[in-house]
């Protein structure tokens, strides 16, 4: 991965075969160095990747953040088809320009610039989609497990971290599994096979029958302090390491949240990571009222029930990191999908 030049505002970065939280730290410090150079337009050549898992997606989300606070324009430089489509289907298209070899979408650069670009990219990366959903324009499930209310999901559209109201917040939940004959890939088939018993009582998921898969709709029922509140989840991304949950117009939340597991020592690290802002500004004052606080117990109830039928310590930690503090008014019409509002009827006949 390196930072070149195409002149004194505008960089190339060429990024590794692979995307993945790895690389997060070397993507964001070249990033930096772009911008102490004063560099207003940075390209990020996508022509070597091989593959971007799900959590290759929150690191460019971050760096979409990232520019737009420098007022930098971010760009992709030779995504597949594809691709495009990924980026499409996790709204990264929100904050990252993409970028292609025709003169419009080269709009911006001068005619030296855009020879240098084609002269340094040379496309080697086969750009796999393994692990990815398909692309999905608006969701729709094809069942409806036994119990499921089943709202406020069919013909909504997905909304990534960049499509919120709120503020972005990662917020990242672990738990230390001291057991030397578990491997990584053991724990998160554990967690795709069990996530609906781990949840608390008040949360209820209802994966379809192919179970946690990529391009599989979980929906769910919650009792919240609004009430009852009926919504679901895309399975956007799974691999044997992890998967990633992605919400739908009027969720409470624009974003995703990844389940992973990776070695570390003797031990086994189990992951919760949210990567979302609050979906418009009804959820945005219920987060900071007591949203957020109910969140937080779900995921950590989550990971000690995983504790409880591993038989080891329920030690779980959080890390709370801001992304953006800033709200993004331009999307107060996500209120018009709001889920829980939409809820309401259901809520009335309770007391029928």
């Amino acid at each position: 991965m390196k930072l070149s030049a195409l002149d004194k505002s505008a960089g190339l970065i060429t990024l590794d075969d692979i995307l993945d939280a790895d690389r997060e730290d070397s993507l964001k410090s070249i990033f930096s160095e772009a911008i102490q150079r004063g560099m207003k337009n940075v390209i990020l050549d996508f022509s070597p990747l091989n593959h971007m898992n799900s959590a290759g997606a929150s690191t460019l989300v971050k760096l979409a953040v990232l520019a737009k606070r420098q007022k930098m324009r971010l760009c992709a430089f030779r995504l597949n088809k594809r691709y495009q489509e990924i980026f499409d289907l996790t709204g990264l298209s929100e904050g990252i320009t993409k970028f292609n070899e025709t003169a419009d979408e080269l709009e911006g650069l001068s005619k030296a610039e855009v020879h240098r670009l084609k002269e340094m990219t040379v496309g080697e990366g086969e750009q796999d989609d393994m692990g990815w959903a398909p692309n999905i324009v608006r969701l729709q499930a094809a069942e409806k497990p036994q119990g499921a209310m089943n709202k406020n999901v069919n013909g909504r559209r997905l909304t990534g971290p960049l499509q919120g109201f709120g503020p972005i917040w990662q917020k990242t939940y672990l738990l230390t599994i001291n057991k030397s004959e578990l491997q990584p890939r053991d724990v998160i088939t554990i967690m795709k096979q069990h996530l609906p018993e781990f949840q608390p009582s008040q949360n209820k998921f209802y994966p379809s029958a192919k179970g946690i898969a990529a391009g599989e709709i979980v929906l769910i029922d919650s009792s919240t302090p609004g009430g009852i509140l009926s919504t679901g989840v895309l399975v956007v991304y799974a691999d044997d390491f992890s998967f990633t949950l992605m919400t739908p117009q009027g969720h409470p939340e624009a974003g995703w949240v990844t389940f992973s597991s990776e070695k570390k020592g003797s031990a086994v690290e189990m992951r919760i990571q949210g990567l979302a802002s609050a979906g418009d500004p009804f959820y945005e004052l219920a987060f900071r009222i007591v949203g957020s606080k109910f969140q937080e117990t779900i995921w950590k109830h989550v990971l000690s029930s995983l504790a409880s039928y591993l038989g080891v310590e329920a030690d779980v930690q959080m890390i709370k990191t801001s992304i953006s503090g800033k709200l993004q008014f331009m999307k107060t019409s996500n209120l018009w999908y709001n889920a829980q509002i939409r809820s309401i009827p259901y809520n009335i006949l309770r007391f029928f």
